[in-house]
């Protein structure tokens, strides 16, 4: 496939995203950046453009991290549960702001 342009708008600045993937994927996937960009900075007033940013691939990151890990673990009742995985979540989000709240 041919790499194809899309112009795609996050916190209300456009991007043009090069990519080999269809233009639906590359507008859900800025979509998703935007959403997660939005709720942090709701319960983040004063936080720099760049500490979201980096809050939030943080936040991608952990969540790829452990379905990575799921996808892995053999299938057992001792297997971390899905409300399991999502307290951890939330505990790490919490970690990760408190110590970015702290450097504003």
């Amino acid at each position: 496939m041919e790499p194809r342009r899309v112009k795609v708008r996050i916190l209300g600045e456009e991007y043009t995203i090069l990519g080999e993937t269809g233009e639906d994927y590359i507008q859900n996937l800025a979509d998703q950046v935007d959403r997660k960009l939005r709720e942090l900075g709701a319960g983040m007033p004063g936080a720099s453009r760049q500490k979201l940013a980096i809050l939030a691939a943080l936040n991608f990151a952990d969540e790829l991290q452990q379905v990575k890990e799921t996808k892995n673990e053999p299938s057992s009742p001792t297997t971390t549960g899905t409300g399991e995985i999502e307290e951890k979540t939330r505990k790490l989000i919490t970690m990760l702001e408190e110590g970015i709240i702290g450097d504003l």
